[in-house]
C-alpha cells in the first residue's frame, strides 16, 4: 500500500469513529484493571500429570503436578510452548485450572519435607530460597515451556515466591511473581509472629496449621512455638527470623527486574509486611534507601503494586486479576496496568469505597493527640498538676486494668491514610511493662468500632534507627524495634514507649469522635479460638513472666512527658472513589478495577 492510500484509509477510520460507525476491541473499554483485557472464555481444556520428579543441586528430590494446556475437544496436550506459571506451596497437590486454560503450563511444587517430596522442611528459609531458583530453571525447560516463568501464590506460596525473586539473580526466566497474603520476612517478628515481642494468636495457631501439612511440619512448628515461648531465640528478631527475608529482599527483586503484585487485607496478619514490601519495592525502584519511607513526590512504578482489600488472610482475592498480571508481563499483552501512576489500591473502611494513591506513608505532616490525665484526647497537652495515671499489670476488665482517653466529635469527619503509632511515656513498678494500645471510632450513639492495634513489651523498647520512620515535625509515624534483647527497666524511671499500631485507610464520618485505649493484657477470652488468624498480642514468654506480673505503671501526661497518639489525618473522604466491581471469580467480594492511565479512547 502507498504512502498516500495508507494516509486515506487512516482518516476514514478516524471520520468512521466520530460518527459512530467502526467498533474497534482494541479500543472499547473493558471492565478488567486497564481497561484493555478481559479473562475471556477457557481456550484450553487441562491435562494433569502427577508425581513428577523435580531434583534440587544438592540430589533431594520434590514433587510437582504438572497441568499441560489440552485441546477442549480431544482433550489431548495442546501443541507449541507456552509460559509457566509455579505456586511453590506447602498446603496442596492441586494444580489452578483457570491458567491452564488461559494458556499457562501450571504447576504445582511441593517445597521439602511436605506432600511426597523428600528432605527436611525448611519453613521458607535459605534451602527453599535456593530451592525455588531451582525449581525456576527446571520450569523454564519443561518439555512445551517456552522459557518464561511466573510464580504466585497465598500465605507460605507468597513468601516463597518473593524469596524465589530474591534469589534467582538478573536474566532469570522469572518474569513476574503475584505474593498475596504475603510479604518480606521482617514483618514475621514485627506484627505476625511477635507483636511488640508478645506472642500472637498466628503464632499459636502455628501447630494447627502443621496439621494441614503433615506430622513432620507439626512437630516443626510445636518446636518453634515452644521456644517463642520459653522466650528462646525465636522470640526475638535474630538470624532464625532473619533468613526468612529481611526488607533487603525488596531491593534484590527489583535488581532482578521482576514484577511484583501484592495482595492482602486489614484484617490480615500480613497488610503491614504487604505494604512494607511494596514501600521497599518502591524506594528501591527509586533508588531510595529501601527501609524508609516512600518521598511523597517520588516516581512510583506500576510494576510493584499492591492491594489491600478489607477482609481477613486469604479472603477476596481474584486469581482473574492475578491472570491479568501474568497476561501483562510474562506475556507481554498491553493491558495498560503498568502504566499507572498510582499502584496503591487500597478498601477504605467505613465509606464501603476503593480509592488509588502511591506513596507509602500516604502522609508526611501527621497530627498528634494527647493524652489528658482526665481522659482527653486533645489536639492541644492539657497538663493537671498530677500528670500521671495508674495502669497494673492486669486484666482490662479489672479495676486499674484500662486507661481511656476519648477526643472531641469531629465535626467534619477525616480520613485515617497509613501507619499509625502511640508515644507513651511511662514508669513501672518492676523491671519490665505490657502495654497495649487500641484505637476506636466512637459514633454519636457511642458505639465504638475497633480501628486499629498495637503492643509493646517494654525491655523490647529500643528503636532501629534505620527502619523508623517520623514526619517532617519528628512524630513517630512507624517505630521499627530492633527486637534483638531484652533492656529491662529500672523501676520508677520514666521511659518512652513508641507503639506501632497497624496501618488503615479509615473514613472516619462526621461528628464520629476517636477513642485511645490503653491496657496490659488482651482479654483471655480473646485468646481462647485460634481462627481466624490475628496478630492480636496472647501470650507472654517465660523471661516476660518473670518480669511483667505485679507491675504498676504511671502513664505520664507532663510538659516533659507528652504522651500522644500520631495519626496520619486527612479530610473526610479525601480521595476520589476508584472503580470497582464484583468479577466472576472474586467469590462475591469487590475488587478494584480502576488501574492504568485515564480511560478515554486514544487513537
Amino acid at each position: 500500500m502507498s504512502v498516500g492510500r495508507a494516509l486515506v484509509c487512516r482518516v476514514l477510520v478516524i471520520m468512521l469513529c466520530a460518527f459512530g460507525m467502526v467498533a474497534s476491541s482494541a479500543w472499547a473499554e473493558t471492565p478488567w484493571p486497564g481497561g484493555r483485557w478481559e479473562p475471556g472464555p477457557a481456550t484450553y481444556g487441562a491435562d494433569i500429570v502427577s508425581r513428577v520428579p523435580v531434583m534440587m543441586d544438592d540430589g533431594v528430590q520434590l514433587n510437582a503436578t504438572i497441568g499441560y494446556p489440552a485441546d477442549l475437544a480431544t482433550g489431548q496436550r495442546a501443541p507449541g510452548r507456552f509460559p509457566v506459571l509455579v505456586q511453590f506451596t506447602p498446603y496442596t497437590d492441586a494444580v489452578d485450572t483457570l491458567y491452564v486454560e488461559h494458556g499457562y503450563i501450571t504447576a504445582t511444587v511441593r517445597p521439602r519435607g511436605t506432600g511426597t517430596s523428600g528432605g527436611q522442611y525448611d519453613n521458607q528459609g535459605l534451602r527453599d530460597r535456593e530451592d525455588g531458583a531451582d525449581i525456576v530453571n527446571w520450569a523454564a525447560h519443561l518439555d512445551g515451556s517456552n522459557g518464561k516463568v511466573g510464580f504466585y501464590g497465598c500465605s507460605g506460596p507468597g513468601v516463597l515466591a518473593i524469596i524465589t525473586a530474591a534469589e534467582v539473580g538478573r536474566h532469570s526466566p522469572l518474569k513476574a511473581i503475584v505474593a498475596a497474603c504475603s510479604g518480606v520476612g521482617e514483618a514475621f517478628t514485627h506484627g505476625v509472629f511477635l507483636n511488640g515481642g508478645v506472642v500472637t494468636k498466628n503464632a499459636a495457631a502455628l501447630p494447627l496449621i502443621g496439621n494441614l501439612i503433615g506430622p513432620t511440619v507439626t512437630a516443626y512448628y510445636q518446636n518453634i512455638y515452644a521456644n517463642m515461648l520459653a522466650g528462646g531465640d525465636y522470640a526475638y528478631s535474630r538470624s532464625y527470623w532473619n533468613e526468612r527475608g529481611t526488607i533487603q529482599d525488596a531491593q534484590a527483586i527489583v535488581k532482578n527486574n521482576i514484577p511484583t503484585l501484592l495482595w492482602a487485607g486489614w484484617n490480615d496478619v500480613e497488610d503491614e509486611g504487604a505494604l512494607m514490601t511494596y514501600a521497599g519495592l518502591q524506594n528501591a525502584s527509586a533508588g531510595r534507601p529501601v527501609g524508609g519511607p516512600m518521598d511523597p513526590d517520588q516516581h512510583v512504578s506500576g510494576r510493584y503494586q499492591v492491594i489491600i482489600n478489607d477482609q481477613n488472610h486469604g479472603v477476596g482475592l481474584d486469581p482473574s486479576i492475578w491472570l491479568e498480571w501474568f497476561d501483562t508481563f510474562v506475556k507481554h499483552e498491553k493491558t495498560r496496568i503498568d502504566r499507572t501512576t498510582t499502584p496503591m489500591h487500597l478498601s477504605e473502611v467505613g465509606s464501603n469505597r476503593w480509592i488509588n494513591t502511591s506513596t507509602y506513608p500516604m502522609v508526611d505532616d501527621y497530627h498528634a493527640l494527647y493524652l489528658g490525665t482526665d481522659g482527653t484526647l486533645s489536639p492541644r497537652p492539657r497538663y493537671a498538676a498530677r500528670g500521671s495515671q495508674s495502669l497494673v499489670w492486669e486484666q482490662p476488665d479489672q479495676p486499674d486494668g484500662t486507661l481511656t482517653y476519648n477526643s472531641a466529635p469531629l465535626r467534619y469527619g477525616a480520613t485515617l491514610s497509613g501507619p499509625i503509632a502511640a508515644t507513651v511515656y511511662a514508669t513501672s513498678s518492676n523491671t519490665n511493662l505490657q502495654l497495649i494500645a487500641s484505637l476506636y471510632d466512637v459514633a454519636p450513639d457511642g458505639t465504638a468500632t475497633l480501628i486499629s492495634g498495637g503492643a509493646l513489651v517494654g525491655s523490647q523498647r529500643t528503636l532501629d534507627p534505620e527502619k523508623s520512620w517520623y514526619d517532617r515535625h519528628g512524630l513517630a509515624v512507624r517505630p521499627w524495634q530492633t527486637a534483638v534483647e531484652d533492656d529491662y527497666l529500672q523501676p520508677n524511671q520514666p521511659y518512652r514507649l513508641d507503639v506501632a499500631l497497624r496501618p488503615r485507610q479509615w473514613a472516619i464520618a462526621p461528628n464520629d469522635a476517636l477513642r485511645l485505649v490503653l491496657t496490659t493484657q488482651t482479654p483471655s477470652a480473646g485468646c481462647v479460638t485460634l481462627f481466624p488468624l490475628s496478630t492480636d498480642p496472647c501470650f507472654n514468654t517465660e523471661p516476660q513472666l518473670l518480669t511483667l506480673p505485679g507491675g504498676v505503671y504511671s502513664i505520664l501526661s507532663d510538659r516533659e512527658h507528652p504522651s500522644s497518639v500520631s495519626l496520619p489525618l486527612l479530610p473526610y473522604m479525601y480521595y476520589p472513589t476508584a472503580q470497582s466491581t464484583v468479577t466472576p471469580t472474586s467469590d462475591g467480594y469487590s475488587v478494584p478495577i480502576d488501574w492504568g492511565p485515564d480511560r478515554a479512547h486514544r487513537w
